[in-house]
């Protein structure tokens, strides 16, 4: 959990709306006709308000925002109708927009908004840009009150939702910022198109800061969050989370945690390869503490005071899987023979370290199939007949025998993290 402190939080967001980066094109295009044809379509001006429109028109496509500006204000008193109105508006908005004048521009877009004149196009661009807005002169609580009718009006939108999530983040309302977090992560998928980190970052930073001791909701996202962002530290909370279960017994399922991390590509040290190798020992499985202590010493990067020893580690789990690989068919037919499944299983497993996943998942469904054990240990058969089928290249039969895997001493978590690190 201590990684969501140092990396996760280190990149949440300040994420805006970025609305306004075409503002003035939006609204200069409201604003496309001069007044002279404006009145023509709508309305007879009179030469007060006509003839310094046009000289605001000219000064407009010259760029002179401060001379335009001074023009539309002597013709302002003389606007009469409301198209004569609206027109005004929508001069002031393109010098608003093109000084940078947030404020007034505001004020602007929203008396055009209350004319009842615009297109719907038009009137949804306006509010679009509205939110932005808001949000750059400071207002945070009307941008997200506009940013939420647009969104309730026109449709989910991704972007937009995020940043109602890290706004509701950076005032603490944590029950917003999962909401909203969750919507825009959604919206992302099912366009087809991958939710960004820091995405994922505002909702686990919400989930983390209000669940108390229950971390489940945080866990779930940062299980959906590696699947599209497979970074190893990620993977290592999700994986190690297992060593924490009631159940969870060391010498019994450590092997099986370094396992779904080389499952999930992560990159095991080579400390941590020798570590796997003693625990593969301890379950009596020398093939596999082979391959694993060989490519350990072959990197160099071992500490010298430590070669020695697992150089005769090496040496010794060699043997042992030689010699034991001849005893392996009298160990199945004498599994066979007895009550109970557990012992077709740990002989399967044997034949997984050898490489021979056929037999392996043969044994495995026998001996699961006879039963006769407790639930942790039917559980941890199906996780490890889920590791002989995914290695078969039977990733849909793993799938599913991972999803019957339920116990709490570590099995169920570990299970899950195959099913996702399959799907890579």
């Amino acid at each position: 959990m201590r990684n969501f402190g140092v990396k996760l939080r280190n990149q949440l967001p300040a994420l805006g709306l970025g609305l306004m980066v075409g503002m003035g094109m939006t609204v200069g295009a409201a604003a496309t006709m001069t007044p002279a044809a404006y009145a023509q379509k709508q309305v007879k001006s009179s030469p007060e308000f006509g003839k310094p429109m046009n000289e605001a028109q000219a000064l407009v496509n010259a760029k002179d925002w401060n001379g335009a500006l001074a023009k539309v204000e002597q013709a302002a008193p003389h606007a009469k109708s409301p198209q004569e109105k609206l027109a005004v508006e929508q001069f002031r908005a393109v010098v608003y927009a093109n000084t940078r004048n947030n404020a007034k521009l505001i004020t602007s877009l929203e008396a055009q908004l209350a004319t009842g004149l615009l297109d719907a196009n038009t009137i949804k661009n306006y509010k679009n840009s509205l939110a932005g807005l808001y949000d750059q002169t400071g207002n945070s609580a009307k941008a997200i009150q506009l940013t939420k009718e647009y969104l309730n009006t026109y449709g989910m939108d991704a972007d937009k939702a995020i940043y109602v999530a890290s706004k509701a983040l950076g005032a603490k309302d944590y029950a917003g910022a999962i909401e909203w977090g969750n919507k825009a992560i959604d919206a992302k998928r099912r366009a087809g198109a991958t939710p960004a980190e820091k995405w994922y970052a505002v909702v686990l930073k919400a989930q983390y800061e209000s669940s108390g001791a229950d971390k489940s909701g945080y866990y779930s996202t940062l299980e959906r969050m590696v699947v599209d962002h497979p970074k190893d530290e990620y993977w290592r909370e999700l994986i190690r989370r297992a060593e924490k279960e009631p159940k969870f017994n060391r010498n019994g399922m450590q092997l099986d945690v370094f396992r779904a991390l080389v499952g999930a590509k992560v990159d095991l040290t080579p400390g941590e390869q020798a570590e796997m190798a003693e625990y593969a020992l301890i379950r009596l499985l020398p093939a596999e503490a082979a391959s694993l202590l060989e490519p350990t010493l072959a990197s160099g990067k071992i500490e010298a005071s430590k070669v020695d020893r697992l150089k005769r580690m090496l040496e010794d789990a060699k043997k042992k899987a030689e010699s034991e690989k001849g005893e392996l068919a009298a160990q199945a037919n004498e599994a066979s023979a007895q009550a109970s499944g557990v012992a077709l299983t740990n002989v399967a497993e044997v034949y997984m370290t050898h490489g021979d996943y056929s037999k392996a998942i043969e044994l495995f469904q026998k001996g699961i199939a006879k039963g006769q054990m407790d639930a942790a240990a039917l559980d941890t058969a199906k996780l490890r007949l889920g590791i002989a089928q995914m290695k078969a290249g039977q990733k849909e039969a793993a799938r599913k025998t991972w999803s019957e895997v339920k116990s709490d001493n570590g099995s169920a978590i570990l299970a899950r993290m195959w099913t996702n690190a399959s799907r890579l």
